[in-house]
Formats: C-alpha cells, sequence, structure tokens
C-alpha cells in the first residue's frame, strides 16, 4: 500500500466523517467476497461516503473487504451491498441507508472498501460521493473515475483514464513512466490538482487552470495568461507516449518533478 496515498486526504476524510456522524459508538460489519474475473473484463463500482482502494493484483478475481459503518444497528443494517458477478464483468452497487426525516436524526453510514482487481480489467466506472479514492497500479484499457469532494490519488496506472472531481484534491502519481501510449485526462471543479512525474520522463504536458496559475518543475518557461486563467502546453522531452491534461476551474495545478 502506498506510503503517499493513505496520506493523502487522510485529514480531510477524518474530519468528514467525524462532521457528518453524531457522538457515540461506532458500530462495524466487515464483509469480505470473492469473485473470478477475466484478466481483460470490466469492474465497475458505485459506492457511498466513505473510502475506496482499488489495487491491480496478478490474481483472476476480485477480492472485496467492506467494513460498513453507523451509529445505530438499524442504519448499519440498512446499508446494502450487491454484487452482480460474471466471468466477464464484476458491478457492485452500494445503497445508503434512507435519509432520516428529522434534522438532528441520525445520519450515519459510510463504507470503507479495500478491493483487488486483475490489473489488466477495465475499470470502467467508480463513483464516490464524499470521501477518498486511491486506484494503484491498473493496466487495463482505461480507468472512469468520479468524485464529489474529497481526495482522489491515482498511482502508477499505465492506461487512458478520465478522472472527475467536483471538490477536493486531484493527485496523479507516477514512480515512472513507460513506452506505450497512454492518455489522461483529469478534471477538478474547486480545487488543486497536483502530478508528480520522474525527472527522466518524457510526455505531453496541457494544463489549464480556469481561475489559478499553473507551474512545471519540468520548464523555466512561465505558464500564458489569459484573464484569471492560467495555461502550460508544451511536450517534455523526446517522442512522448503519454499525453497529460489536467484541468482546474477554480484552484491551481503544479507538475511536481520527483527525483529518486
Amino acid at each position: 500500500m502506498n506510503k503517499i496515498a493513505l496520506a493523502i486526504g487522510f485529514a480531510f476524510f477524518s474530519s468528514l466523517v467525524a462532521s457528518s456522524l453524531p457522538a457515540g459508538e461506532v458500530l462495524e460489519d466487515v464483509v469480505e467476497k470473492r469473485f473470478p474475473l477475466d484478466p481483460s473484463g470490466t469492474f465497475s463500482l458505485r459506492a457511498i461516503d466513505g473510502t475506496v482502494e482499488i489495487y491491480g493484483t496478478d490474481s483472476a478475481e476480485v477480492k472485496i473487504v467492506a467494513t460498513k459503518k453507523a451509529f445505530s444497528l438499524e442504519r448499519l443494517n440498512a446499508i446494502a451491498i450487491r454484487v452482480d458477478a460474471r466471468q466477464d464483468s464484476v458491478n457492485i452497487e452500494t445503497t445508503s441507508p434512507p435519509a432520516p426525516r428529522h434534522h438532528f436524526s441520525d445520519r450515519s453510514g459510510t463504507v470503507e472498501y479495500t478491493i483487488n482487481v486483475p490489473q489488466t480489467a477495465r475499470i470502467a466506472r467508480v463513483e464516490l460521493p464524499h470521501g477518498e479514492l486511491v486506484i494503484d497500479g491498473m493496466r487495463g484499457a482505461s480507468i472512469a473515475a468520479n468524485l464529489g469532494s474529497g481526495q482522489v490519488v491515482i498511482h502508477n496506472c499505465f492506461c487512458d483514464q478520465t478522472i472527475h472531481v467536483n471538490q477536493g484534491g486531484l493527485n496523479v502519481f507516477f514512480d515512472w513512466l513507460e513506452e506505450q501510449p497512454i492518455a489522461i485526462e483529469a478534471v477538478i471543479e474547486d480545487g488543486n490538482a497536483l502530478a508528480r512525474i520522474p525527472t527522466d520522463a518524457t510526455f505531453q504536458l496541457h494544463a489549464v487552470a480556469g481561475k489559478g496559475h499553473v507551474s512545471n518543475d519540468f520548464s523555466s518557461m512561465d505558464s500564458r495568461k489569459r484573464g484569471d486563467a492560467s495555461e502550460i502546453n508544451e511536450i517534455i522531452g523526446d517522442a512522448p507516449a503519454t499525453k497529460l491534461s489536467l484541468r482546474a476551474s477554480e484552484g491551481n495545478i503544479h507538475i511536481s518533478e520527483v527525483i529518486w
């Protein structure tokens, strides 16, 4: 488990859970399931508030560990996890407890997912309303993920990616880059975006901050300013295979050069 991925967003999620749940003892229920999945199969998940950690593995199965949490047994039991598992696809649907009628009633209910999937599988959809999303070590056809508010960390995923965050933080980390062509489209509406890339990497970069600033450790060139917008569009190195597109509607973008 990557230490960077664990550290980023932990404080945010802790405060999120603390503010959304009343004081009292937290009840937990741990569910563990395994389902076979073809290495070229499809995985999708619709989650509720909480955390989602997805790790690519060499196995030909999906392993799901889900920890349901709530302050009452009634709300804990009302959290439903339904899995539609076939040889070529695994789809998980999570249902939250119904909204209470009274404003000051117990509104607790979260799920912490830790999921192993074949690293060559396609992640067709991951949806998380609030919390922290980590996707690590995928090599399939593509990844599509959507987060309402919180933190996203995508680490060492060598595949096409479409990532959207409404509010919070967006992080794309690579320990190295490879020669196969991949395209990353990552958008955050309100918050900052960070890409950490090794110093010897080559890639094509297009970064636009609508109301913010774009900075790039790989170049001494300043970003272009157009009103409130800041933009960098350049090629780093020779014959890059990776295309990195980052957009922040309101927030800053930083491309960090990592020296190992």
